[in-house]
C-alpha cells in the first residue's frame, strides 16, 4: 500500500511539474497505476487525493525516502520509467517534468545513466 501511495504522489507531482497537469498525463496515471497495482477506482481516487495534499518537499523528501530505504532497485527504476510516461503523456516533455525526473531519481538512487535508459527505453 505504501508503495502505491508513493508512486501515485511521484506521478502526480511530475505531472505538475510544469504546472499544467494535463487530462493525457491524469488518464496515464491512472492507467499506470490501475495496470501495475490493479486498485479499484474507489482506492485510486484515494490515492489522486493523498497526492494532491502533499507539496513537492513532502513528495522528494518522505516518499522518496520511503521508495529508496524499501524497494528493490528494478522497483525504483519502474517508478522512473512511470514519471517518464506520465511527462511524455501529453505529448510535450517540459523542463520543469526532466527536472523533476531528475531529481526524484536522485532521492530514490537511480543513477543518471538508469534515468537516460528510462528515457530512451520510453520514448524511443
Amino acid at each position: 500500500v505504501e508503495f502505491r501511495y508513493a508512486s501515485a504522489a511521484l506521478l502526480i507531482a511530475c505531472a505538475n511539474a510544469d504546472l499544467n497537469e494535463s487530462p493525457d498525463e491524469q488518464e496515464a496515471i491512472r492507467n499506470l497505476l490501475q495496470k501495475t497495482f490493479k486498485i479499484p477506482d474507489r482506492t485510486l481516487e484515494k490515492l489522486f487525493d493523498f497526492a494532491y495534499q502533499a507539496n513537492e518537499t513532502y513528495y522528494l523528501e518522505r516518499i522518496t525516502q520511503l521508495i529508496d530505504e524499501h524497494y528493490p532497485s528494478g522497483d525504483k527504476q519502474y517508478v522512473i520509467e512511470s514519471l517518464w510516461r506520465v511527462a511524455n503523456a501529453d505529448g510535450i516533455i517540459e523542463e520543469e517534468e526532466v527536472n523533476f525526473i531528475a531529481r526524484a531519481a536522485a532521492a530514490i538512487g537511480v543513477s543518471a545513466s538508469d534515468v537516460e535508459t528510462a528515457r530512451r527505453k520510453i520514448l524511443g
